[in-house]
């Protein structure tokens, strides 16, 4: 498992049970996948409804490393595309 904020690894789903891993959040109305002890201390709160969630001062400014089919490729493409905006001469 990767931490979806910082993306340090744990091995097993039992290993992240035992250190306290957060196994979902919310940053707005997006939800994302595992947080690691660390970032959840540092960067998430609980919800009025129960829910682990970004703290404010934090929201919709932080970067995430999970990487989901679609979300992947589509960065793959943007990144070629700018890399060829930025050298003409590749293009002939």
């Amino acid at each position: 498992m990767k931490c979806a904020i910082c993306g340090i690894t744990v091995e097993t789903i039992d290993e992240a049970v035992e250190g306290g891993w957060t196994p979902c959040f919310f940053d707005g109305e997006q939800e994302h996948e595992v947080a690691c002890p660390s970032c959840t201390g540092t960067l998430l709160q609980m919800s009025e409804d129960g829910e682990m969630e970004v703290k404010e001062a934090f929201r919709g400014k932080l970067r995430y490393r999970e990487q989901r089919g679609d979300v992947a490729r589509q960065d793959h493409l943007l990144t070629a595309i700018a890399v060829l905006e930025n050298e003409p001469g590749k293009l002939n």
